[in-house]
């Protein structure tokens, strides 16, 4: 062999060697790649198609060990059989040199979970070994994402098909309700009206669309559409306001603004109905506040707390409080309630009943008071009036009905009485005149002066029941006073008393100076029998709200509370032997002058007061 022939047996030798070590590195790259590659591979040997080697990432993720599998099947570790044999189909198909990828398959898990791989296979030689290489890319994540968002899309296009039929039915709503609705954006241009809205507008939708509402309604600036829309414009919140259309000017509407970041909505009503009804309301009830208000009677209403809740003007006056210092409170707190008031005021909260009754309140000046209370929703009303002037006239009514009966009295008795009376005193006058009675003298007379005295009660009697004519004249009481001075005078130093007059400057009257003469006298001696000895009986005369007073003021013990109701009623007398007719016939002088009598009286005394009137000629 010569030299040219040993180079290239060394060099074949060394190419040799060259390419094993260049395989050997490549199996060994190869091996390494599959053990530790970041996706799932695994090696079958044809034609058992059973595993010959799996790398790390494959066992870890089906969750098997290495015995496992080696020496398997991919069927008997859970590969659906027909996904594996069409796998092997395809691969078949493709020659000695097939190839798959992106197959999407089945993987079945070592604790029967399932998921989704996208597999690549081909075939391979390994120690001159057929053999088939899949490797595996676990899709279960993204699968199950996709699978995810197919539904939600599914769901989306459903509610946007929902939420089309919504707007859809919501918008033939609008379109189609009897009040007016139209929509404005920032720019105060018109981007949505309804039917309703465009009658307002007296325009077409077409007319409407897209023009600024202020060139539509011109006559809207400087009025409250211009003030609210601006103002819910700049804080952003709802605003209600009610005015007359500016189209339709014998309309009123209620007109609500619903801002928002980019448009603004108008809502209209009419209210026309409403508002002439709440006018009517109004009117009717400034009317009843202005009966309530001028009412005579007196009013208040009460809320079920007992709170005043109204008062009118006459209640005001006769409690004597304004209304403004009394509305809110209790009804106890305003004046001291009478018991009996306050009893029926509950009465008729609690049991809905209306209650009518008189009551003496001390609390406003001891005044009779008539009161009807009636109850309402909120709790009660109350109507009463001042009734103490018709409980005077229903005394005195009462003492005249007295003095008519004794009136009927005396034309019944007088003459019956009187002829027999008459005829007795005769007789014992006639047998006071024999001798043979002369012992009997001072029987008789104390007789005759019994008669005597039954017969000047019995003209008494008489004089309260006749109806005869007062002979009335021009003349000064004083002079009548004067006169009768001495006569009282005297009756006081008999006594032991004092008298006192103090005749003031009166103008003349109408007088009967006989019926005024026992007026005074009757007084007068009343005063004195009531009076202690060194006590003063005082008579005055003067001038006082248009009428001569006429006092005469004793210094005695004062008339009994209880007996205040009875003074002047005929037959009533606290004297041992009085009959009482004196007082009742000065009330009748009274009476036939068109004076009237009170008095006043407490333990310090007495005073009578006799009233007359001023005569229009003198006055």
């Amino acid at each position: 062999m010569n030299n040219e022939s040993s180079s290239e047996a060394v060099k074949a030798v060394t190419d040799g060697s060259e390419e094993q070590d260049s395989l050997r590195n490549a199996i060994e790259r190869f091996s390494k790649a599959f053990r530790l590659g970041p996706h799932m591979m695994s090696i079958i040997r044809e034609p058992d198609y059973r595993y010959v080697d799996v790398n790390l990432c494959f066992l870890e993720a089906m969750g098997f060990n290495r015995e496992d599998v080696i020496g398997k099947t991919p069927i008997e570790i859970g590969v659906p059989e027909n996904e594996f044999r069409q796998q092997i189909e395809i691969l078949e198909a493709q020659g000695a040199q097939g190839a798959d990828q992106n197959y999407e398959g089945s993987l079945i898990m070592k604790n029967g979970l399932k998921g989704t791989v996208i597999v690549s296979a081909e075939k391979i030689q390994i120690d001159n070994q057929k053999c088939i290489l899949f490797a595996y890319n676990d899709i279960t994540e993204i699968k199950r994402m996709q699978t995810d968002q197919i539904v939600q899309l599914s769901k989306n296009l459903k509610l946007e098909e929902d939420l089309s039929k919504s707007n859809q039915l919501i918008a033939d709503s609008i379109n189609n309700i009897q009040d007016g609705f139209f929509v404005l954006d920032n720019q105060w241009h018109l981007t949505y009206v309804n039917k309703k809205a465009e009658e307002l507008f007296l325009k077409t939708r077409e007319e409407l669309i897209g023009q600024e509402f202020w060139t539509v309604l011109p006559q809207a600036r400087g009025t409250l559409f211009e003030v609210n829309f601006q103002g819910a414009k700049n804080i952003g919140l709802p605003t209600i306001f009610e005015s007359l259309g500016l189209v339709h000017e014998d309309t009123w509407f209620e007109v609500t603004v619903y801002p928002s970041q980019f448009s603004m909505s108008v809502y209209y009503r009419d209210i026309t109905e409403r508002k002439l009804s709440r006018e009517k309301l109004i009117k009717s009830q400034k009317e009843t506040a202005l009966i309530l208000a001028s009412m005579t009677d007196c009013f208040f209403a009460l809320d079920k707390n007992f709170q005043l809740t109204h008062i009118n003007r006459a209640a005001e006056i006769l409690i004597g409080k304004s209304g403004d210092t009394m509305l809110g409170k209790n009804i106890t707190e305003v004046y001291g309630l009478n018991a009996t008031a306050l009893r029926h005021y509950k009465e008729v909260i609690n049991e809905k009943k209306s209650a009518t009754f008189e009551i003496l309140s001390e609390a406003l000046g001891n005044k009779w008071l008539e009161i009807n209370v009636y109850p309402i929703d909120s709790g009660m009303s109350c109507y009463f009036q001042d009734i103490t002037d018709r409980k005077i006239a229903d005394k005195e009514f009462a003492r005249l009905e007295g003095l008519n009966l004794v009136g009927q009295l005396a034309a019944v008795i007088g003459h019956e009485i009187r002829n027999p009376m008459t005829t007795v005193r005769g007789y014992l006058q006639l047998l006071g005149g024999r001798p043979v009675n002369a012992a009997l003298i001072p029987t008789f007379n104390l007789m005759i002066s019994e008669l005597d005295r039954a017969n000047a009660i019995i003209t008494e009697f008489l004089s309260l029941g006749q109806t005869k004519e007062t002979k009335r004249k021009v003349q000064d009481l004083n002079d009548i006073l004067s006169n009768l001075y001495p006569l009282i005078e005297a009756d006081t130093f008999t006594q032991n008393k004092q008298i006192s007059f103090t005749l003031g400057e009166i103008p003349s009257l109408l007088l009967d100076e006989k019926e005024i003469t026992q007026l005074v006298l009757n007084l007068t001696r009343n005063g004195l029998e009531a009076m202690p000895q060194n006590a003063c009986l005082r008579v005055k005369s003067y001038v006082e709200e248009g009428k001569v007073v006429l006092a005469i003021e004793d210094e005695g013990a004062g008339i009994p509370t209880e007996n205040n109701s009875k003074v002047g009623t005929p037959f009533f007398t606290t004297k041992a032997n009085g009959t009482g007719l004196g007082l009742a016939t000065c009330y009748k002088i009274a009476e036939s002058h068109n004076a009237n009598i009170c008095f006043d009286t407490s333990s310090r005394g007495t005073t009578f007061f006799i009233c007359f009137p001023i005569p229009e000629m003198t006055a």
